[in-house]
């Protein structure tokens, strides 16, 4: 019979104390997240790849992809090699960015971000703007460590394609 309640104490404590949903201060971690954008825009701008590595996750299953054709990346370090070659040719980067949005999953562990990015580069001489680069992405929350899983930025075709 002891044997029975202990087990009976031990099932209703785990169920008791499995059950209690644990806070989370989103606005917390909603500011560390966006944080993480922050650097992101300021890598870029500082040239510091070490700053935008910091901005991506570990993880062996992100997925990045940029603007050109071939820029798609399912790990940081072969974006890195990538980014690194870019940072070599351009002489200045600025950022400006608007319409930045960021929910937060109700768990305090994701949040998926979308803003827009006008970028201007000066490389091998010359000059370039692209304005209203539409970036997304999704971060998570690891080790207390928010970074990016999933990021997608692309250039906006003027007008409709297809009139509807």
């Amino acid at each position: 019979m002891k044997r029975f309640y202990f087990l009976f104490l031990f099932v209703t404590l785990f169920g008791i104390f499995s059950c209690v949903e644990t806070q989370v201060d989103l606005v917390a971690e909603r500011e560390k997240a966006l944080k993480v954008l922050v650097n992101f825009n300021k890598a870029h701008e500082e040239k510091n790849l070490d700053l935008l590595l910091s901005c991506f996750s570990d993880k062996p299953d992100i997925i990045i992809l940029g603007t050109d054709e071939n820029e798609l990346w399912v790990d940081k370090v072969s974006m890195g090699e990538a980014q690194k070659r870019a940072y070599e040719t351009f002489s200045e980067v600025k950022l400006s960015e608007r319409d930045k949005i960021l929910q937060m999953c109700k768990s305090g562990g994701q949040a998926w971000f979308y803003m827009k990015v006008n970028w201007y580069v000066e490389s091998g001489g010359k000059q370039y703007t692209f304005e209203g680069i539409r970036t997304t992405g999704v971060l998570e929350k690891d080790n207390d460590q928010w970074q990016i899983v999933q990021l997608h930025t692309s250039m906006p075709f003027k007008g409709q394609v297809v009139e509807y």
